[in-house]
């Protein structure tokens, strides 16, 4: 047995961790991280595509604005108000200002016929709206303050709206069974809100219980609503309409509808007597805020959906891409990185084809014809790529259950973030059971 060492060079190599890791790394790794580069750099067209889409709603927004200026804004409604001037001690000398004696009981039913209007691509809802109004007149007398010295003779019924353009039939308005005249106040003595001054010529306050009735016809875009100025206050609203949307600071105790048209109906009031107006007018009656109103809203609203699924474009490019390398890992096939490219080129189209088409066809449609769009140029490009049918044939399914998962979730709206999470998850764990022996096959 000989003691002569052992040549070093002849000796088995130490095993080195980096190279180790090198090994299991391997051509696949390195290709995982171009292609993740490649998915980063693709958010730059997605990015400017959503830039268009924003564009896009922007215009849809002033055209909105455009055709309320033409037909009619946004309304609300004031109800009628007792005002009665009067003096009241002020220092050594007296004050000249007016009261505002809300009615003890104001019922307000509105019935509006809403419609479409069109310019060029973009389209904004309005409608006609009649409004009849009825109530009647509490103690006047006992809400005025103890040392206010009124006129009843320059007394009034205030009413208004925020756009009181003429229409087909005049305001109207009675007390006690007797047309009243009307003068109109002007944009000014009620800020935004036009008002309509009914004087009553009276000799001293009016009866309590005093009935008065009305209607008023007006035309307006999207919304109504109606100011809270009434000890008890009752308001409805009814339309051919099938997605209303209510807002204010008190909503509906009671709607009905049949997926088609609506009705809905508001209790309210207010605790005070009476209300001392300033100098413009009625402004301490607008600062009260909107009490009650309805939005008559899109079906399906098709900006707003276009740029939800915008935002899921990311997704489309990384399962895309994911596919792809999938492809190359099972299936032993070879796909050039620029074929990744145009790839996820096609995928960040979708948006734009889904925003352009819907404009035309609407949401629904537009999503079916681009889906199809996209799924068949990216399954032909498989298949010429891979040369096997079978590939683009399991590409062209995992396409159609993306686009049709992606519909579900838009179309959701209260679960759209739990039914998306737990779709994420389980494609989450589809990829790591297709990944699973990567590491196997690579040592």
């Amino acid at each position: 047995m000989s003691d002569t060492p052992a040549d070093p060079e002849s000796a088995p190599p130490a095993d080195n961790p980096l190279a180790a890791g090198a090994r299991l790394i391997g051509a696949a790794g390195l290709k995982l991280g171009l292609v993740g580069a490649l998915v980063v750099a693709l958010l730059i067209p997605q990015y400017m595509v959503s830039g268009l889409i924003s564009e896009r709603e922007a215009r849809q927004r002033e055209v909105r604005a455009e055709i309320g200026r033409a037909w009619g804004a946004p309304q609300t409604v004031l109800g009628p108000l007792l005002v009665v001037p009067v003096v009241t001690p002020a220092g050594r000398g007296t004050e000249s200002g007016a009261i505002a004696i809300p009615a003890a009981e104001l019922t307000m039913a509105a019935t509006l016929a809403p419609e479409t209007r069109r310019r060029g691509l973009f389209e904004a809802i309005v409608y006609a709206a009649r409004i009849d109004i009825a109530g009647r007149l509490g103690d006047a007398a006992a809400a005025l303050p103890a040392d206010a010295e009124p006129d009843w003779r320059g007394a009034y019924l205030l009413t208004g709206a925020t756009d009181l353009r003429p229409t087909a039939d005049p305001p109207t308005l009675s007390l006690g069974g007797r047309a009243l005249p009307v003068e109109r106040e002007g944009s000014a003595r009620c800020g935004a809100v036009e008002a309509l001054r009914w004087p009553l010529g009276l000799d001293g306050p009016p009866e309590p219980g005093m009935a008065f009735a009305g209607t008023m016809e007006l035309r307006g875009t999207e919304a109504l609503s109606m100011l809270p100025v009434a000890r008890r206050l009752r308001f409805s609203a009814e339309a051919a309409w099938e997605t209303p949307s209510y807002f204010g600071t008190s909503l509906p105790h009671r709607t009905s509808g049949d997926g088609s048209a609506f009705r809905a109906e508001w209790v309210g009031g207010m605790a005070e007597r009476s209300l001392r107006l300033p100098a413009d007018g009625c402004g301490a009656v607008l600062g009260r805020g909107v009490g009650m109103g309805v939005a008559l809203l899109e079906a399906v609203p098709t900006y707003r959906m276009v740029n939800r699924t915008a935002k899921y474009a990311a997704l489309f490019v990384l399962l895309a891409v994911m596919t792809y390398w999938l492809f190359e890992l099972v299936s032993r096939v070879r796909i050039h990185l620029v074929q990744y490219g145009l790839l996820g080129l096609s995928m960040v189209l979708f948006p734009m084809l889904l925003l352009a088409i819907s404009e035309t066809l609407g949401f629904g449609l537009a999503y079916v014809v681009s889906a199809v769009m996209v799924m068949g140029q990216a399954s032909l490009f498989t298949a010429g790529v891979t040369g096997r049918v079978r590939l683009a044939a399991v590409f062209a399914a995992v396409l159609a259950a993306l686009f049709g998962f992606l519909y579900v979730v838009l179309r959701m709206e209260s679960m759209a973030l739990l039914a998306g999470a737990i779709g994420l998850f389980a494609l989450l764990s589809a990829v790591m059971m297709a990944t699973r022996g990567i590491a196997g096959r690579e040592r």
